[in-house]
């Protein structure tokens, strides 16, 4: 059966591009051809830094025939009174292509209509594909694109040639006047000239002996092969652990890895300087001993095994990698000689958001938000978690956090470290960033975990004041992050806060140029947190989706909620909880129908066993002070107690009774009874096998 096989030969691609961009072509050729009804066996898609490509094996040479009916105009204006064809319908026959003997009058629910019957499909594969190509092409996003030359054509970079063959022939079509050929190149140095492909294996097979692993996968087996092959020569360990390997692996085309040194000396700096100049900056593998410490080694992944010997190679990485210590060095020792203190007053200059001032205006706001927070939690060390607040955002204006952002916090814990201030705030101001994604360790001090919540619950009270909540994929303040954060660190360390009260507070903090309604903002950010909340713990598959809602709606402490919406996830399933559920609703229903909210009853008019019997149970009950103490399993088998009798109670009891009293009587009852029943939470919620 016949293949095709697309290449987008450009200058480099940059590495975080690629395997989106392959991505991307898979999904549209997929979406595409199953539009056209045009199937196929396999898609293979993948790139390098100058090609991306799709294969597609085992098309159909024809696009398979079908009949479509097509409803027309009613058939009183489409027949005429001999039962002949009108103008009218002539017209629709001739608009639709529809031959006039394939017209037909067909009975509908809504009349009899005119309904042509038309033979679609059956065209040319090679032509249905040279229809698309162009417009995928054309539409390929990315998170940035160019122009070149004087056409409005924008692309991740410009394209140097179009491979496009169909069944071993040329399928043509045209790109920014660039036309498609059987030919594409090898290796940039090693292999430039063209070469003429018939087919995907020859494809594979002409790149990879023109140096062009096409592949992503197996270019990764290369770099871990040759790595090991390292790793026993010189007895080390060599990082491999992260993004860096992927990333690595679509910045060559050949990859060849090339072990380096460097001076010593520069192993004085902190790791984490040595590490993000390797990794970050320079997409170097750092090397450790079996010990794992820090070696003044690295490994380099070269797109090219130079024929004359790699000296020069690992000459140029190693001169790069010294240069950027030696800037490292000098950083280093200049952020020293000035204090934390005097870093951090100066954050007066720096701009954090327009309308929520600078940054240290946000200080001094997280850190009025860790005051509270550790009087609530009666901490000790509040003294600790005050100073942490104030001084862990001073390291954005040293020298090593603008030359190397993604050390914020870390410097800040050397230099105080330097200065010898508590280990306390040493740990708080490193970890105050944590957890900084999905996974990330969660800060191990007390300084870190409260200063962490407080950055952050200020950070999303004042984004959303400021009507910039995120949207869709949108998220620029990282508050979906920031949330988990919040919830990840509660649920580690145990800490009972009420989040109403702490959105509550946060919003207090808030500049008093910014005007908000303060309840309505609180529930929006409650709502938002407690959306991540669901999603943590249903991705978890620790509670039920609609048990969270309800047990959510009644309490603000996360610890308490995800406690009590464990033990009601486990009951759920029982008989005895449903008849509760299903009650709870009924109730409801019955309450607002008589719009009824009185939960007084009295005794002497109670008519029957029944009642009497519900009534008992409610006048005993000691859901409430179970849950106060969170006994949550007790407080569910005495929430059960209930089911036999309210099934009873509803099964023999006419609610709305004629007399008026016994009427209100028995909404009282009722109405007393889903205050019970609302000990566990808003049961109306919960789904009812």
């Amino acid at each position: 059966m016949p293949s095709y096989l697309l290449e987008i030969g450009c200058e480099e691609i940059p590495a975080t591009f690629i395997s989106s961009s392959a991505q991307y072509l898979k999904e549209e050729f997929n979406k595409k051809l199953e539009n056209l009804t045009l199937s196929y066996s396999s898609i293979i898609v993948g790139g390098t830094p100058r090609r991306l490509f799709i294969y597609i094996d085992g098309l159909p040479n024809i696009q398979p025939e079908k009949v479509d009916l097509i409803m027309g105009p009613p058939a009183s204006i489409a027949f005429n009174d001999k039962n002949e064809l009108t103008d009218t319908a002539k017209k629709f026959a001739t608009s639709k292509g529809i031959s006039l003997d394939k017209l037909t009058k067909v009975s509908t629910p809504k009349g009899d209509y005119l309904q042509g019957e038309k033979l679609v499909g059956g065209g040319q594969t090679f032509d249905l594909i040279g229809s698309i190509v162009s417009d995928i092409i054309r539409n390929m996003p990315f998170p940035k694109s160019m122009k070149w030359g004087n056409n409005d054509f924008r692309f991740v970079r410009p394209i140097h040639w179009i491979l496009s063959i169909f069944d071993n022939k040329i399928l043509p079509f045209e790109i920014d006047g660039i036309k498609p050929s059987n030919k594409t190149f090898g290796h940039r140095f090693l292999a430039p000239a063209e070469i003429v492909i018939s087919s995907f294996n020859d494809y594979k097979e002409k790149l990879e002996q023109s140096f062009v692993i096409i592949d992503a996968n197996t270019r990764k087996d290369i770099v871990l092969k040759q790595i090991q092959i390292l790793e026993k020569e010189h007895n080390i360990n060599i990082d491999t652990s992260g993004e860096l390997l992927d990333i690595v692996i679509n910045l060559v085309e050949y990859p060849y890895a090339i072990l380096g040194t460097f001076d010593k000396s520069f192993l004085e700096l902190p790791s984490e300087v040595l590490i993000t100049s390797m990794k970050v900056h320079q997409k170097y593998f750092p090397v450790k001993d079996n010990q794992g410490n820090l070696l003044n080694q690295f490994v380099g992944i070269a797109n090219i095994n130079s024929p004359g010997g790699n000296h020069f190679i690992r000459q140029g990485y190693e001169r790069v990698l010294k240069a950027r210590l030696n800037d490292g060095f000098f950083f280093f020792n200049n952020d020293k000689k000035v204090k934390l203190v005097d870093r951090a007053e100066a954050l007066h200059k720096v701009t954090y958001q327009e309308k929520l001032g600078s940054i240290y205006d946000k200080m001094n706001r997280f850190k009025n938000i860790a005051i509270y927070l550790s009087n609530v939690l009666k901490l000790d060390n509040q003294d600790n978690i005050e100073k942490t607040a104030y001084l862990c955002k001073a390291d954005l204006l040293s020298e090593m956090v603008y030359e190397f952002p993604e050390l914020q916090g870390i410097m800040g814990s050397y230099y105080a470290s330097f200065e010898g201030l508590n280990q306390g705030i040493i740990d708080g101001i490193k970890e105050h960033y944590q957890p900084k994604f999905a996974g990330d360790q969660i800060p191990t001090s007390i300084e870190g975990k409260i200063v962490s919540i407080a950055d952050k619950i200020d950070t999303i009270v004042g984004v959303f004041a400021i009507n910039m909540k995120p949207t869709g994929n949108v998220d620029p303040y990282g508050l979906r992050r920031n949330a988990i954060g919040i919830l990840s660190i509660i649920d580690e360390a145990n800490y009972r806060i009420d989040l109403k009260e702490l959105i509550l507070y946060a919003i207090k903090q808030l500049p008093t140029s910014i005007k908000v309604d303060q309840e309505v903002l609180m529930q929006d950010v409650l709502s938002f947190i407690n959306q991540r909340f669901k999603q943590m713990l249903i991705s978890k598959d620790i509670v039920a989706p609609d048990v969270f809602e309800a047990v959510s709606s009644i309490s603000n402490d996360p610890i308490k909620t995800l406690n009590l919406s464990k033990s009601l996830t486990q009951a759920k399933g029982s008989k005895e909880f449903q008849i509760i559920a299903s009650s709870f609703k009924r109730i409801n229903n019955i309450l607002k129908k008589n719009n009824w909210n009185n939960d007084t009853f009295k005794e002497e008019l109670l008519e029957n066993d029944y009642e009497k019997s519900l009534a008992n149970l409610i006048i005993t009950e000691t859901i409430s002070s179970l849950i106060n103490r969170e006994e949550n399993n007790q407080a569910l088998d005495e929430l059960m107690k209930f089911a036999p009798i309210v099934n009873d109670f509803f099964e023999n009891v006419m609610v709305m009774a004629d007399d008026i009293n016994i009427r209100e009587n028995r909404l009282g009852l009722i109405t007393s009874l889903r205050n019970i029943f609302f000990y566990i939470g808003d049961l109306e919620v919960i789904v009812v096998q």
